[in-house]
C-alpha cells in the first residue's frame, strides 16, 4: 500500500493529512505554527514533524511515496528552493513538492483545481488558476505590498478606531468597551501600556477579530465600516484575479477561506451578490475542509491518480475535527 502526505504550515498552526493509494483520508494531525518566517526554519520543521506524528498515530510509522508541503512564506523561487532542501533533509518521502499555502487551499476548495481563492486568516492573500494551469497570486506580504485583510488588518482597524473613539479624534464606538474587556484592562492608559511594553499581546490580539461581528450585530456604525471593507477588499481581489486570468465570463468557482469569513453568515451572501455584478456565472463558496486537504490531494495526484466525484465526496465528508 502506498501513502501520500500533505502539510499545511501556516502562521497559527500546522496540519498534516495522510491519504492511501485509493485516495482515502486515513490520518489527520495538528500541531503549532509552521511558518518559518515567524518561527525560524528549525522550529517550523519541529512542528511539521509533530503534525506528521499526530497523523501517523492512527496507522503506525509508515513511509510516504509523495508529499506536498503547502507553506506560508513560499513566495519566491529562492524560497521554494530553500524549503525543498529543508523538507528533503527530513527524508519523509520519495518525492517532494512545495506549494504556497493559497494554492493548496484552492485545491481543497475545488474538485478540478481551477478558480479563484481569497484567504483571510491571520493575514490575507489571493490566488487564481485557470483550467490550463496558468495562475497568478498576490504577494500576500502585508500593507506595503498592496494587501489589506485578515485578522491582523481588522484588529489594527478595531484598535485604531477604539483609541480614536476614546480620545475624541473619531466616532464613538462600542469597540471601546470591547477592546478593554478583551485585554482585561480598566481603561485606555492600561491598554496603551500593555500594548506598548508587552509585544506578545499582539499575538493575542488576533483573537479580537471575531468580536467585530458582535459589534456589527449591535448596530455599531464604526464596526460596520470595517465589515464593509472586508467585503470590498474580497470583491476587489476576486475581480483583479478574474480579469488577469480571463475568467469573468466563466462559471468560475470562487472560494473564501480563512477564519474571518466564518465570523458572520451574511458575509458569503453579501460578497457573492457583489461579485455577481461583474461575474454573474461565478459560484461562491466557503471552504468546507481544511486547506491541508489540498496538499494531500496534490501529493496523491503526483503519482498519476485522478480524483473522481466519489472520492471527492468522501474527502469532503471526512470528519477532520475527530481525525
Amino acid at each position: 500500500m502506498k501513502y501520500y502526505l500533505g502539510i499545511d504550515g501556516g502562521g497559527s498552526k500546522t496540519e498534516a493529512i495522510i491519504l492511501n493509494e485509493e485516495g482515502r483520508v486515513i490520518g489527520f494531525g495538528r500541531s503549532g505554527p509552521g511558518n518559518y518566517e515567524v518561527l525560524g526554519i528549525e522550529n517550523a520543521k519541529k512542528n511539521w514533524l509533530l503534525a506528521i506524528e499526530e497523523a501517523r498515530k492512527f496507522i503506525g510509522n509508515i513511509s510516504f511515496e509523495k508529499a506536498c508541503f503547502g507553506l506560508a512564506g513560499a513566495d519566491f523561487p529562492e524560497d521554494y528552493d530553500m524549503l525543498k532542501r529543508e523538507v528533503e533533509s527530513l527524508k519523509i518521502a520519495k518525492e517532494i513538492r512545495i506549494e504556497n499555502d493559497t494554492a493548496i487551499a484552492l485545491r481543497a476548495g475545488t474538485k478540478d483545481y481551477w478558480g479563484i481563492i481569497i484567504v483571510m486568516g491571520a493575514g490575507t492573500n489571493g490566488f487564481g488558476r485557470r483550467k490550463d494551469g496558468k495562475s497568478f497570486r498576490f504577494y500576500g506580504e502585508g500593507y506595503i505590498f498592496g494587501d489589506w485583510g485578515g485578522a491582523s488588518s481588522v484588529v489594527q482597524e478595531m484598535l485604531h478606531c477604539a483609541f480614536r473613539s476614546y480620545d475624541g479624534r473619531g466616532e464613538k464606538t462600542v469597540l471601546e468597551k470591547i477592546v478593554l474587556e478583551f485585554f482585561s484592562v480598566n481603561n485606555f492608559d492600561e491598554l496603551a501600556k500593555k500594548l506598548y511594553y508587552h509585544h506578545e499581546e499582539w499575538h493575542k490580539a488576533l483573537y479580537l477579530a471575531p468580536f467585530l461581528f458582535k459589534a456589527i450585530e449591535e448596530g455599531d456604525l464604526v464596526a460596520k465600516k470595517i465589515g464593509e471593507r472586508i467585503v470590498e477588499e474580497t470583491v476587489k481581489g476576486v475581480y483583479a484575479l478574474m480579469k488577469r486570468l480571463s475568467l469573468i465570463n466563466e462559471e468560475t468557482p470562487v472560494v473564501l477561506a480563512g477564519s474571518l469569513y466564518k465570523g458572520a453568515d451574511w458575509l458569503k451572501e453579501y460578497i457573492s451578490a457583489k461579485i455577481h455584478i461583474f461575474a454573474p456565472k461565478a459560484k461562491v463558496e466557503i471552504l468546507k475542509v481544511p486547506p491541508v486537504v489540498g496538499a494531500g490531494i496534490i501529493a496523491w495526484e503526483m503519482d498519476g491518480n485522478s480524483l473522481s466525484s466519489d472520492k471527492w465526496e468522501a474527502i469532503l465528508n471526512f470528519n477532520y475535527n475527530r481525525g
